[in-house]
């Protein structure tokens, strides 16, 4: 875990290694099909579905391994150091991809 500018968040936030990915992408997966199954189950449509309830496994592994309380499911999969580019030469902050040539905060070309 590492703490890192968010751009979907605009927020410092912990960002996860591979293996914290990884550990939250499988319970990430668990959840998906546990809401599945309530929908096959109670033939309900998703938007009439317990989802923040069903999710709540992965935003309680989050909280405990980062500190951050109650964090969206679909933020903490993308809080993920490698899915970043490295850190902007001129404002520190990451490039938004790997792949990026320009800094989306202050303009610099890498």
């Amino acid at each position: 875990m590492k703490k890192m500018w968010c751009w979907r968040c605009r927020n410092v936030v912990p960002m996860l290694d591979e293996t914290e990915y990884a550990e939250a992408s499988h319970i990430y997966g668990m959840c998906t099909k546990n809401i599945k199954k309530f929908r096959e189950e109670n033939r309900t449509p998703l938007a009439e579905s317990p989802i923040d309830t069903l999710f709540k496994p992965l935003r309680d592994w989050y909280q405990q391994k980062t500190g951050m309380i109650n964090c969206h499911q679909n933020a903490i999969i993308h809080h993920r150091i490698s899915g970043y580019g490295e850190p902007c030469k001129s404002c520190s902050k990451p490039l938004r991809t790997p792949n990026a040539k320009l800094c989306a905060e202050c303009g610099a070309v890498k």
